[in-house]
């Protein structure tokens, strides 16, 4: 064999085995990104999130609760997986009905305990506060805001009412008094949650309050007309609710004014006429 002929098939020999490397280099970078994709899918289980915003009373209905792929390394444990439902022996299903204690933002993971399910125990009981109690008082499109007031809005409880101590033969003045403010609405008759239509001719109003609270409510009923006064919602998010209450008890010849701050109760006496 020529001298020419060797090299030429060294060279020949040489561009295959070179080749075949760059061949199989290639082929090895493109397997790279498939196995680690498969091993980024295996980190991933799914959670159950919320397919639209919640407010606190809405009720679950069908389609409200959705699965999504969440990182297996950014679960916790109060997140509702599979896992958790064939726990408790669960299925989606059965949480349909269920009634939101704390808002949802849509996208946001379900945490089972802030959900009610029919038949586990009172709604009501269920969304109040700790310490707080739940009290209906009787509204009506002119005491409530024409029905515009929902459940959730805060509100100023003001007392209407008629003085007693003019001179004979006048006619009777009409006063007002707010007796608490900040308070919370829960229910507008029997809806705990914002309705799909505005109810124009609302009934009953239920609020939480604390128990001295309750017990105002309760002792102006009889002095007068109760009506609602609607905060903004900055000021709802902004101010916290006063621990300041006025309630008024009118006499034929005196009026009192109970004040009530905190535990610390005083009242005060004077003449309409002075």
């Amino acid at each position: 064999m020529r001298f020419k002929d060797i090299v030429g098939l060294s060279i020949a020999l040489v561009l295959a085995i070179g080749v075949a490397f760059l061949t199989r280099f290639f082929l090895t970078r493109q397997e790279a990104p498939k196995k680690e994709i498969v091993s980024q899918q295996q980190q991933l289980t799914q959670v159950l999130v919320a397919a639209k915003n919640f407010q606190e009373g809405d009720k679950i209905k069908s389609g409200d609760l959705i699965w999504q792929k969440w990182p297996l390394t950014a679960i916790n444990q109060n997140y509702v997986t599979p896992q958790t439902l064939s726990l408790h022996s669960m299925k989606l299903e059965d949480l349909t009905g269920s009634i939101v204690r704390e808002s949802f933002s849509q996208g946001e993971p379900i945490i089972i305990k802030e959900l009610v399910k029919k038949g586990e125990r009172s709604i009501l009981a269920a969304v109040l506060d700790p310490g707080k109690r739940a009290i209906s008082i009787d509204v009506s499109p002119t005491t409530a805001s024409s029905g515009l007031i929902s459940p959730g809005d805060i509100v100023d409880i003001i007392l209407s009412f008629s003085s007693t101590t003019v001179p004979e033969g006048a006619p009777k003045q009409a006063k007002s008094t707010t007796l608490l403010e900040g308070i919370k609405v829960l229910a507008i008759d029997t809806n705990l949650a914002t309705p799909d239509k505005i109810n124009a001719s609302p009934h009953v109003a239920t609020l939480e309050v604390t128990p001295a609270q309750a017990e105002i409510l309760v002792g102006s009923v009889k002095e007068g007309v109760l009506s609602l006064s609607l905060h903004s919602l900055e000021k709802t998010s902004n101010t916290p609710p006063t621990s300041e209450k006025i309630t008024a008890h009118n006499t034929p010849e005196e009026t009192k004014v109970t004040i009530i701050r905190g535990k610390e109760t005083s009242t005060i006496e004077f003449n309409e006429d002075q």
